[in-house]
């Protein structure tokens, strides 16, 4: 096994000289072997380990971690997680809880050992069950390219070791290891593949069938950094695209796209929530007529004339239409008139007035006759995410004036010879 794992090492270049490796210590047998297999090899080591408190024999582990390390003098650093109420708090299940604070852990004492790497010790059979799991939950062909090798810090260097050629080598080596007794249970879905669909699999067709399985997923990470990169050429701004640029690809490519782009407006973690429905849906929004827009997880899709837009719902949500503005009215022009001063004929002004964002129902008078406010936004080629904060003023669904680059005054309330004549200033935090 150590040759594999060195020769896996090299392979993947996880590795460069004198780099110091943290290596994430359960105290399992694919754990202990990698902390030895790298302890063997002449590798710079330290361990750290995450006691998730979710088990009764969780103290022991650390315990049996803390001699181990202490035994073969490498520095340990030890982490308490709380994981129910970590899973509580960020309405995560149990399985996904414990992971993120595993790598959040994991990173942390990359910077407190001041190393280069963290070395987990998936191997081959995890990454076959991996690929099965992302297969049934329906992930596309990231999923099934299974566990990276190599991940920013990661590091796999058991990635191609089988889970039985770890089990010899532990016997051979005389390993003491900690047997998790909840890998037997099947209530996780990966314990389920791994106790019963993977027994079927192999009987079926093959001992070495998770070997194949893992050196497809192999094959296809070449195709996925292929089609990535394409991607990435391709790809435009992430909140605007170009619906004549994006249909233009093949439908493989323009999934990808739209991808990409929620990725980089709302994150990795936005995607576990986006089904090929909603891609699809966005495509849809695309090809349809302009002002059509679509609500997702997180995010709204609309098209506005040539161009798909995304953008967070934080932005396009309008808790309180009213603005953070004051006005002052004056009968008497103002000293220092501004931008944000503007006249009105003082016997057709009607009180309250207000400062706020678009309602429903707003219409504004023009030369041209009345008209809707969104009419207007349209006649103007607003962007649809300046209309929902660009300042009005008005009295109920009369728009008065509209504070944007035309900078509009309702016809009706315009000053007249003869009348009386009132200014409206508008202070506080304004762009206008």
């Amino acid at each position: 096994m150590l040759t594999q794992v060195t020769k896996t090492i090299k392979r993947y270049n996880m590795l460069a000289p004198d780099e110091s490796v943290v290596v994430g210590l359960s105290g399992g047998a694919d754990s202990v072997s990698l902390l030895f297999a790298l302890k063997e090899i002449g590798i710079t080591l330290y361990a750290t380990h995450i006691n998730h408190n979710l088990r009764s024999a969780a103290a022991g582990d650390e315990t049996f971690v803390r001699q181990l390390c202490k035994d073969w003098n490498i520095p340990l650093l030890v982490y308490q997680a709380d994981v129910e109420t970590f899973a509580k708090i960020n309405k995560l299940g149990i399985e996904e809880a414990g992971r993120n604070l595993r790598y959040k852990y994991l990173h942390q004492s990359l910077i407190h050992f001041n190393a280069k790497k963290i070395a987990l010790g998936h191997n081959q059979d995890d990454n076959a069950e991996t690929v099965l799991l992302n297969l049934f939950r329906g992930t596309g062909l990231k999923g099934l390219c299974g566990i990276p090798p190599v991940n920013g810090p990661i590091i796999r260097p058991l990635i191609e070791v089988s889970r039985g050629s770890i089990e010899a080598f532990t016997k051979k080596n005389k390993l003491v290891c900690i047997i998790d007794e909840t890998n037997n249970q099947s209530d996780y879905s990966r314990n389920f593949i791994r106790n019963n669909i993977t027994p079927l699999i192999r009987q079926h067709f093959g001992e070495n069938t998770p070997s194949t399985i893992a050196r497809n997923a192999h094959l296809l990470r070449f195709e996925e950094e292929a089609l990535e990169a394409i991607t990435n050429k391709k790809k435009e701004a992430t909140n605007k695209i170009n619906i004549k640029n994006l249909l233009s690809h093949p439908i493989a490519i323009t999934r990808r796209i739209i991808r990409q782009c929620i990725h980089d407006l709302r994150g990795e973690s936005a995607l576990k929530d986006i089904t090929q429905q909603h891609i699809d849906s966005i495509i849809d929004i695309a090809k349809g007529q302009s002002g059509r827009e679509v609500s997702l997880p997180g995010f709204t899709a609309y098209k506005e004339y040539d161009s798909l837009k995304l953008c967070s719902q934080k932005e396009t949500s309008i808790a309180n239409h009213k603005l953070n503005l004051t006005f002052t009215l004056s009968l008497t022009p103002p000293q220092n008139q501004t931008h944000c001063t503007e006249s009105f004929n003082y016997d057709m002004v009607y009180m309250p007035l207000e400062l706020r964002t678009r309602l429903p129902g707003d219409k504004i008078k023009l030369p041209g006759g009345t008209k809707k406010l969104q009419d207007y936004f349209t006649d103007t080629k607003t962007p649809k995410a300046m209309r929902d904060t660009t300042p009005l003023l008005a009295h109920g669904n009369d728009i008065l004036w509209i504070m944007d680059k035309h900078n509009r005054i309702n016809t009706a309330y315009q000053p007249v010879e003869g009348q009386r004549i009132c200014w409206v200033t508008i202070g506080g935090d304004t762009n206008v």
